[in-house]
Formats: structure tokens, C-alpha cells, sequence
């Protein structure tokens, strides 16, 4: 592969997503570029179900996109029809680059190794097949809004565990162990996103809250941002924060089975976590998750303690332990049962 191409992508990896860029550079090569590719690729599956065009358009657009990733070889020619039909097509801002530099995505994708190529396309599809289910299908319940979470990001965790089994910094025992616990990590950052982010959501018709969780306390989606009912909103919230919380506590468990000596791998888990965890404590009890004029998130130095905590910590399950204690304990007394069991837990894998 042109190392031009690598480059490429490294270069439009932060205008995508900056907080994604500064994670997975810490991983180890191969699997750093791997994954960085698979973003790009899934981030056009994303491109294509936030756009402003009809269901039926958006179907049309999955497959077409999928479709040259399947291909034995790099097709020049096919790829950059599709480059065409995509930003002839949809709606987009800061992914410009992305769909302007797609042959140079696909001809990084079609320099990695066949397996690894399997595993993105196939959990790339099982992401664009579930996108477009919910296109057409609201979020009634936690079980839908547990689908929606999987597909656009619990998929993730499976094609990670992939790649590291791929790229032997895992064993198959410990590949199975963690299957576990893959979904539910995805999962964790992709709920706190949305309890999170429901002020900017909202107004943009994107309705990630139960409809029955809201019709339970006399609110719909038209009604939960209105400040005057903000005590029915904050009930609905408590249950979002509840709702959670076992996929936080999840999400430790698949770090703590992590190998020890990965220090790089468990730092890209750990520091997203630790991201979505302290978002998690600064909602609880926050009328401000529903004003859209403030923006819930942790502070930068915030960000600096919890690399530099990965950093010191990263190899130890008792210390990785007793800092999620430390944080979740401010959002819920009752946890200590639960650290109890999760130090028992890490304290088991070998």
C-alpha cells in the first residue's frame, strides 16, 4: 500500500472524529491502521442514515457502498462511481473529506489481509442492515434502544475482539471470554451518548429515548425539552441512568479481561470509558442534559486526569477497579455491590 493513502486517512480520521483520533493512535501497528479504517468505512454507513434523502434512497446507497467492499480486488473504476453517487447524494459537512477521499479509504481497506477485510465488511453490513431496520422502526423500549446501540456501535466491540485475535495480542480463550462483554461496551459509550446528547438530538428529530419510558411520565419527544416540565423530564432521566448503568459495569469487565501486558489496547478501551463514565455522573440529577443551550461534558482537564490515570493504572485491575468505584459512586451509593463482584471477577482472569 502507497503510504500516501495511510497518510490520507490518518489526516481526515480527526476531522471525523477527534476524540476517536486520539484514542486509537495509542494502539500498536498493524491494528491501529486497521482500525482507523474500519472507522472511516463504518462513518460512511453513518453518513448514509444521517442524511436527508428518502428510506428506500438510503437502502439503495448501503448496498451500493458494501457492495465494493466485497470485491476480491481494489476496482478503480467501480469505486469511484460510487465516490460520485454518494456525494451526489447525500447531505454532509464535515465528512466532505471522507467521501471526496473514498478510492484512497477502499485502497487502504484492500491492503489489509483477508481476514481482517472479512471481519469489517461483515460487521460493516450487520451495522447498514440494522441502520436501515431503524429507519423505518421507532424506539419504543430499552430492548429497541438495546438493538439501535448494538448495530451502531456493539458490532464494534465484536469486530475489535476480531482484530485482536487476528493480530495475535489475544488468545482464542481469551477472545471467548471477552465476546461477553463486547456488545455491552459498545453499548455503555453509545447510552451515555444518548442520555447525554438528547437536548441537541431532539431538535433534530432524532429520537433515542423510549417513547414508553416518556408516555409513562405524561411526556413525548414534542414535550421533553420544554422547561416546564422539567420534574416529569427528570424522572425520565433517572431511569435512562439506571438503565445504564449494568452496561458501565459491563464495560469494566471486558477491560479487566483484557490482557495485562496490553497496556496500548487497554489504555483505547479505558479512556473512552472513563470519558462516558465521568459524562454519565455530571447527568445524574442535571436539569441541564434538557436545556439546548448547554452542552453536558467533562472539562479538558478532566480528559488529561483520565489519560494520565490509563496511563498509570492501565495494568492493574485492583487500581482500574477502585477508580470506576471512586467515579460511579458520586452517580449511585448502591454500586458497591457491584465493585465487589467485579474486583472478584478481574481478580479470575488469568
Amino acid at each position: 500500500m502507497n503510504k500516501k493513502e495511510i497518510s490520507y486517512c490518518w489526516d481526515i480520521l480527526p476531522k471525523v472524529s477527534r476524540s476517536f483520533a486520539l484514542a486509537i493512535k495509542l494502539l500498536p501497528t498493524p491494528l491501529s491502521d486497521q482500525m482507523m479504517i474500519s472507522y472511516l468505512i463504518y462513518r460512511v454507513i453513518d453518513t448514509i442514515e444521517d442524511s436527508e434523502i428518502d428510506i428506500e434512497r438510503k437502502k439503495e446507497l448501503f448496498d451500493i457502498y458494501t457492495k465494493i467492499l466485497h470485491a476480491e480486488k481494489y476496482d478503480s473504476q467501480k469505486t469511484l462511481s460510487v465516490r460520485r453517487h454518494l456525494i451526489d447524494n447525500l447531505t454532509y459537512g464535515y465528512e466532505s473529506s471522507l467521501l471526496e477521499g473514498l478510492d484512497k479509504v477502499s485502497l487502504a481497506y484492500y491492503a489489509q489481509p483477508k481476514e481482517v477485510r472479512q471481519s469489517i465488511l461483515r460487521w460493516g453490513e450487520v451495522m447498514a442492515q440494522g441502520m436501515y431496520e431503524f429507519q423505518q422502526k421507532q424506539i419504543h423500549t430499552f430492548a429497541d434502544q438495546d438493538t439501535y446501540s448494538y448495530y451502531v456501535a456493539g458490532v464494534v466491540g465484536y469486530l475489535f475482539n476480531d482484530l485482536l485475535y487476528l493480530n495475535k495480542i489475544i488468545t482464542q480463550n481469551i477472545k471467548e471470554k471477552l465476546h461477553a462483554h463486547a456488545e455491552k461496551f459498545g453499548l455503555a459509550l453509545q447510552k451515555v451518548n444518548i442520555l447525554r446528547d438528547v437536548a441537541s438530538d431532539v431538535p433534530q428529530k432524532r429520537y433515542y429515548w423510549p417513547r414508553e419510558i416518556l408516555k409513562k411520565h405524561g411526556l413525548d419527544h414534542e414535550t421533553l425539552l420544554d422547561a416546564k416540565n422539567r420534574h416529569k423530564a427528570m424522572s425520565a432521566l433517572n431511569e435512562e441512568i439506571e438503565n445504564a448503568l449494568e452496561y458501565l459495569y459491563s464495560g469494566m469487565q471486558y477491560i479487566v479481561t483484557l490482557p495485562k501486558n496490553a497496556l496500548k489496547v487497554r489504555m483505547f478501551c479505558i479512556i473512552p470509558l472513563f470519558m462516558a463514565i465521568e459524562s454519565y455522573v455530571k447527568c445524574v440529577n442535571n436539569t441541564d442534559v434538557f436545556n439546548p443551550q448547554k452542552k453536558v461534558k467533562i472539562s479538558r482537564l478532566q480528559v488529561q486526569e483520565i489519560v494520565a490515570k490509563s496511563t498509570l493504572w492501565g495494568t492493574s485491575n485492583e487500581k482500574l477497579v477502585q477508580w470506576f468505584a471512586n467515579s460511579m459512586q458520586k452517580a449511585n451509593p448502591r454500586i458497591q455491590n457491584k465493585i465487589e463482584g467485579l474486583l472478584t471477577y478481574s481478580q479470575k482472569i488469568i
